[in-house]
């Protein structure tokens, strides 16, 4: 019985299940509407054809509308050729041509664009430079159900590898493994935890990682690889004769200030962008709010409180220039000798892509609750006639209304599937609305 319940969903997701079902459900329907015809119950058989017009438009996208429109047009077609000139049943045979085909490019339109909607947000997380587990909670402990490529690549394996593995097998410092199976264990979150994961060749990855919990005794947790960012931080307090070649090999734009708040560093990265911008790059020995022209009073506020506090800060940086908007993420470290802050550095983060992503995250939100919304509505346009077929199968009885039931009951399985559907589709917006903040300004 549990291997028949696991195949069940991978069977409905095969295209050649569905092109069975769709030619099956056509002929029936095509042979209990001939039948219909010499009986009297054309008005009642004739929705037997919403089957396959909802199979064709859903599961087959791309050809969905012609399907739907051939179905139509040769039921349309067997009433003329079989009732002619009765012109009650050729009107009714036309509504129902039309009908049919509306249906079909409803569920159609709603379909594609569902799939489309769900292609482009797997590609964003599949694709994201963060590793991404989830992992469900089992009394032993978390085990790996799914990760994306950049999870496994951080830890040197194939994505399938890893799946049934115990996530927390994967630490190699025993303190932050209690701390995060604490977290877990009571659905709790975890935010920005650094931590050492042992990579699959033995290698110390030191990382950042976050996780929240997901229906179904399941935690998200998303991995960020920061063990360059440590090196390149110990390195530059250890000698500053050893720092310089490391910030100018990174990608990040990188300055050094003292306590009045003059440079006395900068990297090549920063200077090049000084240098874009016509600003002037031989800025050493400047004021940092007039040689850099995002650095506004705010951000000397914040860079005041690292000298005072000696705490890291972090604040956003943007600029207007040539008609464009850009975007910095600014990391102020403080640089201690003789227990004393004498230096910050800031580390700025190019985020302008990563802000323009944002709103095409948050438009393609919009447009995933709009679908939801028609998905909703056709589900119960769908039940109401289906509704009115059972009614009259249960007034006319008969050999055939048993027949009729089935058939009343597989379009139900198929609305089913649509709210399903339906359902799919709101847990995918509330979990990114939840945990990936689209669609909260929404």
């Amino acid at each position: 019985m549990g291997t028949l319940t696991r195949a069940i969903p991978s069977l409905l997701e095969k295209r050649s299940f569905w092109i069975a079902v769709l030619i099956l459900s056509t002929l029936f329907a095509f042979f209990l509407n001939y039948y219909g015809m010499q009986r009297g119950l054309l008005s009642i058989t004739s929705h037997l054809f919403y089957i396959p017009i909802v199979i064709a438009a859903y599961w087959f996208t791309r050809n969905g509308v012609t399907l739907t429109v051939v179905i139509a047009m040769g039921y349309m077609a067997m009433v003329y050729f079989f009732r002619y000139p009765e012109v009650e049943s050729l009107a009714q045979a036309t509504a129902y041509f039309y009908v049919f085909v509306a249906i079909g490019l409803i569920v159609g339109s709603l379909s594609g664009t569902q799939k489309e909607q769900e292609k482009r947000y797997h590609g964003i997380f599949d694709y994201s430079e963060a590793g991404v587990f989830l992992v469900i909670n089992l009394r032993s402990g978390p085990v790996i159900e799914e990760v994306n490529y950049r999870g496994a690549q951080l830890l040197g394996y194939r994505a399938g590898e890893l799946a049934g593995t115990p996530f927390l097998d994967l630490f190699a410092v025993g303190p932050e493994k209690e701390r995060v199976m604490e977290s877990i264990s009571r659905g709790g979150t975890v935010t920005d935890f650094e931590c050492h994961l042992r990579r699959k060749d033995g290698y110390i990855l030191h990382g950042l990682l976050s996780a929240g919990p997901v229906p179904g005794r399941r935690t998200v947790l998303t991995l960020v690889d920061i063990t360059a960012i440590k090196k390149a931080e110990e390195e530059l307090r250890a000698s500053q004769s050893q720092y310089v070649n490391a910030l100018n090999a990174m990608m990040d734009g990188i300055l050094l200030v003292d306590r009045d708040f003059r440079i006395v560093l900068l990297n090549s990265t920063l200077r090049r962008w000084l240098s874009h911008i016509g600003a002037e790059d031989n800025v050493i020995g400047m004021e940092v709010g007039e040689a850099v022209p995002c650095i506004s009073s705010q951000v000397s506020d914040t860079i005041r409180s690292v000298f005072e506090t000696g705490k890291d800060g972090e604040t956003i940086l943007d600029f207007h220039f040539r008609g464009q908007d850009y975007f910095f993420e600014a990391h102020l470290i403080p640089v201690i000798a003789a227990e004393e802050v004498t230096r910050v550095m800031i580390i700025m983060r190019d985020i302008t892509r990563a802000r323009h992503l944002e709103r095409e995250k948050k438009r393609a939100y919009q447009q995933i609750e709009k679908n939801i919304e028609q998905f909703a509505i056709l589900g119960d346009h769908i039940r109401n006639p289906v509704q009115v077929i059972m009614g009259l199968a249960d007034l006319e009885g008969g050999p055939f209304a048993g027949k009729i039931r089935e058939q009343v009951h597989e379009i139900e399985k198929t609305v089913a599937q649509l709210d399903r559907g339906w359902v799919e589709s709101e847990k995918i917006r509330e979990f990114i609305r939840k945990y990936y903040g689209i669609g909260d300004d929404t």
